[in-house]
């Protein structure tokens, strides 16, 4: 986890959830890299002497088209659609949910993104969700991105995320220090080819991530530290992200239940030369 030295005054306590997913996802991590044939040098194989990873398709330009339409122009409003099986607030939400039929139902809708819960003790999927999903979703060029939902903290599960089908990959400023999300994120889009979606919960993260030069930022409603919600989140970290004129685009997180939702989306960053669009995580 980040040090003490590392954070920022918004990261100084870590939410407790966090710390209990951070401290098992780096036990999985080291166990996984430990076993043979998943060892970090077998992935280096896979990956790149013999090329087993799907092919990837570009996460920003998939956000800047509506997948709906031949409309380009970060107007547009985007869909981005999770399988997620359950959730630490929620406990279990559809525990029978098959990954790969739902895949298929996002992509026939049209949605832009698939993002799927890879996080076994508490959301309760895998890596295979992800590789069927993935291979359920389509060949097509106007295929949904495909978005590793997942607690990163390691390069390791950056190789695991591409090989597995990934085109994208979360990573969560409130669980990192600034020096680890910089390596993910240039691991991720410098050698795996693939722009991370960088999710903030306050200002003091929202600057983080532009400082970093995230092209796609995620905006949580969510409070991670007591998982509440704040409906006003999304509208002030907007004006920040537009007051920098960095031209990101703009995913809202943790809020998209309704059409009336997504209407808000637009009139609040469509018109401004963001790219704003939603995830539907109401549960």
């Amino acid at each position: 986890m980040a040090s003490s030295a590392e954070t920022t005054t918004s990261q100084t306590k870590a939410p407790m959830i966090l710390e209990l997913i951070y401290a098992q996802r780096a036990k999985d991590v080291k166990l996984a890299k430990s076993t043979p044939g998943t060892t970090p040098e077998d992935m280096k194989v896979y990956l790149d002497e013999l090329k087993l990873a799907p092919p990837l398709i570009s996460f920003v330009d998939r956000l800047t088209r509506n997948p709906g339409s031949s409309e380009a122009g970060t107007s547009s409003v985007f869909l981005v659609a999770k399988i997620k099986r359950a959730s630490p607030y929620k406990g279990n939400i559809a525990l029978t949910a098959n990954a790969a039929l739902q895949a298929r139902t996002y992509a026939e809708a049209g949605v832009a993104v698939i993002s799927v819960l890879t996080e076994p003790t508490w959301f309760k999927g895998s890596l295979v969700d992800l590789q069927l999903a993935r291979r359920a979703g389509g060949d097509s060029p106007d295929r949904p991105a495909f978005l590793r939902k997942e607690f990163i903290l390691d390069e390791y599960q950056i190789d695991e995320a591409r090989l597995y089908g990934a085109d994208t990959i979360l990573l969560t400023v409130a669980m990192l220090s600034p020096t680890r999300l910089k390596a993910l994120y240039n691991y991720g889009l410098n050698v795996r080819g693939m722009e991370p979606l960088v999710e903030v919960n306050d200002a003091a993260e929202m600057q983080i991530a532009l400082d970093l030069g995230a092209k796609v930022i995620g905006l949580n409603n969510r409070y991670l530290r007591d998982f509440g919600v704040n409906m006003e989140t999304a509208s002030r970290l907007v004006d920040i992200a537009l007051e920098s004129q960095n031209g990101v685009v703009l995913c809202a997180l943790k809020w998209i239940s309704m059409r009336e939702d997504v209407g808000v989306d637009r009139n609040q960053g469509g018109g401004c030369g963001v790219g704003w669009g939603g995830v539907d995580e109401s549960a």
